[in-house]
């Protein structure tokens, strides 16, 4: 599980093969060992299919990740999106969400690809979205996943119809993983990627009774501090997900 002559950093995300964090950390004479925290399970799939059929009920569409945007094309099977969505209100939660909504949905138009975060996109929805506000946004979203934004636009005065459609669940290999980088001394540094690497990691610390003490924990992004902290677990270091150099350097100081 890596080499031996670095020093060893989990990184708790989905390993990919154009992983820019992989290559960074291993130029700066550092060892990622990349584990899987969860995968995720769709469900409630035909309601949200229900609601999408009918878009003159809505004000427009929320997508809060990738992930959601998948859903509604799981949710849809072999049905277009029905193009009424297009003249509404729609709205993508950063690059990645807007670029798989654009590409998904045949270049369906939503505002929202420079919001980095729950704040940035309500902020963009208030001051876009005009005073008429009788319809409710459709938001499909996850376990641990649209709350914080959900609840802003609720105090906004905004209506919501939040449409939980997929769940993370711990991966099956994530556990025996862990024991071995835990066996072999090589869980020193631990990188937290999202709320889901959080949820599984807090399972296994418990179950395996393993001491956070003199470990150094870091979390990407403000969601997963956020749930570090309301799980009780106190981040060394907090990183923006596209700033591997500030990363780098939590690592080695």
């Amino acid at each position: 599980m890596g080499d031996r002559n670095k020093q060893p950093v989990i990184l708790l995300k989905v390993p990919s093969s154009d992983d820019f964090y992989g290559s960074a950390l291993r130029r700066h004479n550092l060892d990622p060992i990349f584990i899987t925290p969860s995968h995720f399970v769709f469900k409630n799939l035909k309601q949200l299919q229900a609601k999408l059929l009918v878009p003159h009920k809505y004000a427009g569409i929320i997508f809060a990740s990738p992930r959601c945007v998948q859903a509604v094309n799981e949710a849809l099977g072999k049905t277009a999106l029905p193009s009424c969505w297009r003249a509404l209100h729609n709205y993508s939660l950063g690059k990645n969400t807007h670029s798989a909504a654009w590409i998904t949905f045949q270049n369906l138009p939503t505002l929202g690809d420079h919001a980095v975060n729950a704040n940035n996109l309500c902020d963009l929805i208030v001051e876009t979205f005009g005073p008429k506000r009788d319809l409710p946004l459709l938001m499909p979203c996850g376990n641990g996943v649209g709350q914080t934004l959900r609840l802003r636009l609720v105090a906004q005065g905004f209506r919501v119809d939040a449409c939980e459609v997929y769940e993370s669940r711990s991966h099956p290999d994530f556990v025996n993983q862990m024991r071995h980088a835990l066996k072999f001394k090589r869980m020193e540094t631990i990188v937290f990627f999202g709320p889901s690497s959080v949820r599984s990691s807090l399972e296994f610390f418990g179950n395996y009774n393993v001491s956070l003490k003199d470990r150094k924990l870091i979390a990407v992004g403000s969601g997963t501090r956020k749930a570090m902290e309301e799980s009780g677990i106190q981040a060394d270091g907090v990183v923006n997900a596209a700033d591997v150099d500030h990363l780098i350097n939590i690592i080695k100081t």
